[in-house]
């Protein structure tokens, strides 16, 4: 029933992150490594695991391709570590929770029960996304009210790669290139948290569980 900990961290984010790490140590239960894929592989944090973002398959170049130099590149990069890290780290255990680097946990919270992981969700509702997402396998629409953005979620590297072979399978490339490329609302187009969420809600329904947490 273990799981690693996936923390992306940007330029921004250095001075946030030791007292993010101090939070989720203290309140995130029954996890077994802390894995953080930054920007500088230089960067060491006590318990944790720092990995060089550049051994993921794409990089800011790779967003520059098809959106310029955005401000919002970074942003996009993250999206894409969050749903690679479980094929591209080899040792990352099949369930992994992503913890947005500026989200704090404060209390004791667990993330799977009776063996299946357990979700949260928000209210935010922002069309571009869904767009986005039909764009990507038409069989993927908004199928609750809830929305997946909580700025964390546990993800599962099986589901993942079913997800990516459907994609890939219909558009013929890899997943990054159409997530990227699929993007017509360059500032806030796409969200990997809504994406598996809804992907999970539709193929997947009876192996999540959904709770609410106040945040």
């Amino acid at each position: 029933m273990s799981f690693d900990i996936v923390i992306p961290i940007g330029p921004n984010d250095k001075n946030i992150i030791l007292k993010q790490i101090e939070y989720t140590k203290k309140n995130v239960l029954n996890y077994r490594n802390i894995y953080l894929i930054s920007y500088d592989p230089t960067l060491y944090i006590d318990d944790c695991i720092t990995i060089d973002e550049n051994i993921f398959p794409f990089n800011k170049n790779t967003v520059i391709k098809y959106h310029g130099n955005g401000r919002r590149n970074g942003w996009y990069l993250q999206q894409l570590i969050k749903l690679y890290s479980g094929l591209v780290i080899s040792t990352l255990l099949d369930r992994y929770l992503v913890i947005d680097c500026d989200t704090f946990f404060l209390r004791k919270t667990n993330f799977i029960e009776n063996d299946i992981c357990l979700y949260n969700y928000g209210s935010e509702y922002h069309a571009p996304y869904f767009e986005h997402m039909k764009k990507l396998d038409p069989s993927m629409v908004k199928v609750t009210n809830y929305s997946g953005i909580c700025h964390h979620m546990m993800f599962e590297t099986k589901y993942i790669k079913e997800l990516f072979f459907k994609i890939e399978t219909i558009h013929n490339d890899k997943f990054y290139n159409v997530f990227l490329k699929s993007v017509t609302h360059i500032h806030s187009g796409a969200s990997e948290y809504e994406i598996y969420f809804n992907y999970m809600l539709i193929y997947h329904r009876s192996n999540i569980k959904i709770r609410k947490l106040n945040w």
